[in-house]
C-alpha cells in the first residue's frame, strides 16, 4: 500500500516489479514511421477487407437475409453490453504522452474484470431475451459471440504498447492471422452447412486469433501495480473515450431497425453497412491508428500537426472519393450479380451508405485529430448528437420502408458534418478555404470518373452482364488515376519524399 491509496488488485499473476521508465511517445523519425506505417497500415487493411470480403461474397450467397439479421441482433445486443468494460481506456494509454507500471496494470486488470463480469450477465440473460425476441437461437448464440468481449479485453493493454511503439507490422501480423483463421473457419462451417454459426464462429474466432498474436508481440505481461493514481491520470480522457466506443458499439440503428421492422429488414440494413464498414476499412481506415498516433505526438507542435492533418485528409479522400462514388453508379447492376439477386432489396441502402462514406472518408481523419489532441470529451458531444437524434428519424420513418430511411440517414449526416469540420478547423488554425482547396483534386478526378463510366453505360449495358460492369470499373479506375494524377502531381511527390525517408 502507498498512502493507504491503492485499490486492492486481484491475486497476483505474476511477480510484483519495481516501476520502469515512463515509455513515451516516439520522439524522432515521426514523418518515417508514420508514412511507414501507413503503408502498413494499407496491408493491415488489405489483409483484413480482401478475407473479409471473401467471406462475405460468400456466405452472402448461402445465408438468407434473415440469418444475417439474426447475427446482426446478436453482435449488436453483446456490443451494447460491452460498452460497459473501458476498453477505450487502451485509447487513453495512447494518447497519453508518457506511461508506466501503474497505468498498464491498472487498465488491465480493470478492463478485464468489468469484462469478464458482463459475459457472465450477458450468458444469464440470454434465455429471457430470446423469448422477448421471440427469436429462440439467441439463448445459445449470444453467450457464444459474448466471448469475443472477453478477448477484446484481455488485448487492450498489448494494443495500446504496439500502436505507441508505431509498430504497425505488428498490427498487420496480428490482422492478417486473425482474419485468415476467422475466414477460413467460417467459409469451413459455411461449407459443412452449419449456416448462422458459420457467421457467429469468425465473431469470436478472429478476436482470439489477434490476442494469441499480440500478447507475445508486445513483451508485457501484466503485474499487481494497481493504483488509484493511475485511474485519476487516465480518467478524463478514457470515460469520454469510453462514451465515443459505446456510441459507436451499441449500433442503435440496427437494434430499432432489428425490433421494429423485423430481421429481414435488418439483415438488408446489415448487408449494407457491413459493404460500407469494408470499403471504409479500406481506405480512411487505413490512416485512422497511424492518425491518431501521429497527432498525439505533435501536440505541441501546431505547424507539423496542420501539415500532417492536411496530408492525411487528402489521402483519405484520395481513396475514399473514387471508391464511394464508383459504388453509388454500379451498386444497381453490381449488387445482384456479385452477391445475387436476393440482395437486390438492399441497393438503395448501399447507394445511400456510399454517400455517408463519401463524407466518413475525410471524418476519420477529423476524429483522429480530435482524439489526438485529447477532447475526446468533444467527439463524445458531437457522436451523441449525431446517435440520438437519428433515433426519433429513423422511427418516424420505419414505415416507409428502407430506402426512405437510408435517405433520412443520408440527408441527418450531411446537416451535421460541418460541425466536425468547424472543430478541426479551429485545432488546425485553418480556415475552410485552404482546406476544401486540399481535397478539391481528388474531387475533380472523382467527378472525371463518374462522368467517363455514365458516358460509358450505353456501350456497357449492351455487353454481358459481367464484362460490362468490368467495362465500367476498368475506364473509371483509368480515368480517376490519369485525372487525379495530374492533377494532384505536387502533393504526390511530397507524400512519395516522405516515404523514402
Amino acid at each position: 500500500m502507498k498512502d493507504g491509496k491503492d485499490i486492492p488488485g486481484p491475486p497476483e499473476q505474476v511477480q510484483d516489479r519495481p516501476a520502469v521508465a515512463a515509455r513515451g511517445h516516439l520522439r524522432s523519425g515521426r514523418r518515417r514511421a508514420a508514412a511507414r506505417g501507413v503503408l502498413w497500415s494499407l496491408v493491415n487493411m488489405l489483409t483484413a477487407t480482401l478475407t473479409t470480403a471473401v467471406v462475405f461474397l460468400v456466405t452472402s450467397r448461402f445465408l438468407a437475409p434473415v440469418d444475417f439479421g439474426v447475427v446482426a441482433m446478436a453482435v449488436a445486443l453483446v456490443s451494447l453490453a460491452g460498452v460497459v468494460a473501458p476498453i477505450a481506456f487502451g485509447e487513453a494509454l495512447i494518447q497519453r504522452a508518457d506511461v508506466t507500471d501503474d497505468h498498464l496494470d491498472t487498465v488491465f486488470w480493470i478492463t478485464f474484470g468489468i469484462g469478464a463480469l458482463v459475459y457472465v450477465l450477458i450468458a444469464l440473460a440470454a434465455p429471457a431475451i430470446a423469448v422477448a425476441t421471440r427469436t429462440p437461437v439467441l439463448a445459445l448464440l449470444l453467450p457464444f459471440i459474448g466471448l469475443r468481449l472477453v478477448f477484446e479485453v484481455l488485448a487492450t493493454v498489448p494494443n495500446a504498447l504496439i500502436v505507441r511503439a508505431m509498430k504497425f507490422r505488428l498490427i498487420a501480423l496480428r490482422t492478417a492471422v486473425a482474419n485468415l483463421a476467422g475466414g477460413a473457419i467460417c467459409l469451413a462451417m459455411v461449407w459443412q452447412g452449419f449456416g448462422l454459426w458459420a457467421l457467429a464462429a469468425s465473431q469470436v474466432i478472429i478476436p482470439l486469433a489477434a490476442l494469441l498474436v499480440l500478447i507475445p508481440a508486445a513483451g508485457w505481461r501484466p503485474g499487481r501495480r494497481v493504483r488509484r493514481q493511475a485511474v485519476a491520470d487516465l480518467w478524463h480522457y478514457g470515460v469520454f473515450a469510453s462514451g465515443n466506443r459505446l456510441l459507436q458499439m451499441m449500433r442503435l440503428d440496427q437494434l430499432l431497425i432489428g425490433l421494429l421492422a423485423g430481421p429481414a429488414v435488418l439483415g438488408a440494413y446489415f448487408f449494407a453497412f457491413r459493404l460500407f464498414q469494408i470499403l471504409t476499412d479500406l481506405t480512411a481506415g487505413v490512416l485512422s491508428p497511424v492518425s491518431h498516433v501521429l497527432m498525439a505526438s505533435l501536440h505541441d507542435d501546431p505547424a507539423k500537426r496542420r501539415e500532417a492533418f492536411l496530408v492525411a485528409s487528402f489521402v483519405a479522400a484520395a481513396m475514399a472519393f473514387p471508391i464511394f462514388a464508383g459504388l453509388i453508379v454500379v451498386a444497381d447492376s453490381a449488387v445482384p450479380l456479385v452477391f445475387g439477386p436476393h440482395w437486390a432489396d438492399a441497393v438503395p441502402a448501399v447507394q445511400g451508405l456510399a454517400v455517408i462514406g463519401l463524407l466518413a472518408g475525410v471524418s476519420i481523419v477529423q476524429a483522429a485529430l480530435i482524439l489526438g489532441m485529447g477532447r475526446a470529451d468533444w467527439w463524445f458531444r458531437y457522436q451523441a448528437l449525431v446517435q440520438f437524434s437519428l433515433l426519433p428519424l429513423l422511427a418516424v420513418l420505419i414505415d416507409e420502408g428502407l430506402a426512405t430511411m437510408i435517405a433520412g440517414m443520408v440527408a441527418h449526416r450531411i446537416l451535421l458534418w460541418p460541425i466536425s469540420v468547424w472543430m478541426t478547423l479551429r485545432l488546425t488554425h485553418l480556415t475552410l478555404t485552404p482546406y476544401l482547396r486540399n481535397l478539391a483534386c481528388p474531387a475533380a478526378g472523382t467527378v472525371a470518373m463518374v462522368a467517363a463510366v455514365l458516358a460509358l453505360r450505353p456501350l456497357a449495358v449492351s455487353w454481358a452482364p459481367g464484362w460490362g460492369l468490368g467495362l465500367e470499373i476498368l475506364t473509371g479506375v483509368a480515368v480517376y488515376l490519369l485525372v487525379a494524377g495530374i492533377l494532384c502531381r505536387t502533393r504526390l511527390r511530397s507524400i512519395i519524399a516522405a516515404l523514402r525517408g
